[in-house]
Order: C-alpha cells, then sequence, then structure tokens
C-alpha cells in the first residue's frame, strides 16, 4: 500500500507542475482601440507606406505594435502581429516605411515600352519642367526617410480608448 500512495503523490505533484507551467504560458491579452486614418503629403495622399506604431515605453506605454499599409487613398488600418485589430491605448512614436526606398535611394519601376506617340521628343522648352517634377517626385519619397527611424521620427501619436481616426501629415 505505501508504495501506491508515494506513485500517487508523485503523480499529483507532477499534474500540479504541469498545471502551474502551462498557465504561465498563456498569452496576454491588450486592451485594444480600434485605430485608422490617412497619411498625407501636401493634401495628397500617400500610397503604398506602411504605417508602424511602436509603443513610447518612455511614456509608459507597453504593447504590441501595431501596423497599416496605406491605399490609393492614403487610408490605413492598424493591426497587431498577432492579427488583432487595433492599438493599446497609449503613446506611440510612428514610423513610416517607403517600400519603393531603399538604403537611401529611390528605387525606379522599370520602363515599359510606350505608344509610338508617346515616344516623339517633348519640345526643348518642356524638358526643364518634366525634370523639375521628377525631382520633386524623388525628394518628396526621400524625405520619408527621416520617418522610418524610430529615434528621429517627428511622429508622435496618443491612443485614447474607443474607436479614433489619428491621420498623419508628413511634411
Amino acid at each position: 500500500m505505501p508504495h501506491s500512495i508515494n506513485h500517487v503523490v508523485l503523480w499529483c505533484g507532477l499534474l500540479a507542475l504541469v498545471a502551474a507551467a502551462g498557465g504561465c504560458q498563456r498569452r496576454q491579452t491588450w486592451d485594444l482601440a480600434p485605430v485608422e486614418g490617412a497619411v498625407t503629403k501636401g493634401g495628397r495622399p500617400l500610397a503604398n507606406v506602411q504605417v508602424i506604431f511602436l509603443a513610447d515605453v518612455e511614456a509608459g506605454t507597453q504593447g504590441p505594435r501595431a501596423s497599416g499599409i496605406t491605399d490609393a487613398a492614403g487610408h490605413y488600418r492598424l493591426r497587431t502581429d498577432n492579427g488583432e485589430d487595433g492599438a493599446t491605448v497609449g503613446k506611440y512614436r510612428v514610423v513610416l516605411l517607403d517600400p519603393t526606398v531603399s538604403k537611401g535611394r529611390v528605387e525606379r519601376a522599370p520602363r515599359r515600352p510606350q505608344p509610338k506617340e508617346a515616344t516623339q521628343r517633348l519640345p526643348p522648352e518642356n524638358a526643364p519642367r518634366l525634370q523639375n517634377q521628377r525631382n520633386k517626385a524623388e525628394d518628396s519619397r526621400m524625405l520619408l526617410l527621416r520617418y522610418g527611424r524610430f529615434n528621429e521620427t517627428p511622429l508622435r501619436v496618443e491612443v485614447r480608448t474607443g474607436p479614433q481616426g489619428i491621420d498623419l501629415d508628413v511634411k
């Protein structure tokens, strides 16, 4: 009899240990608030920009990162890395990443064949205007580089309880 009691005590102890360890494995849950908004530059929407909300631990915010990608209208909706909608309540630094900017230079789209009428040369007086427009387009994308660094981004926001819209304007 004493031998079987030892086995029962041993099994009960092991089960208690497994139950306690299983309790430690529970995923932490966060109080999330739905967040969406638009990213613009000079009133124009920025498409295909990844918007990342990173908790500002210096301000006491804790929680998972939340991110979204803007559509053609510059609209984004945040989701955590676990796939849950929203962001935790608190203060954030917002990082913007542009997939067309890589290692400090703008990646150009591959050239497509142009229709015959489009391949005609522009009059010489239009060439400087066209080059100026190209330079402005590249400069506007390059400005996003400073928004892509956690310590340098000027974008600071606060997420409050409940659904909200947070629009971001890139200077």
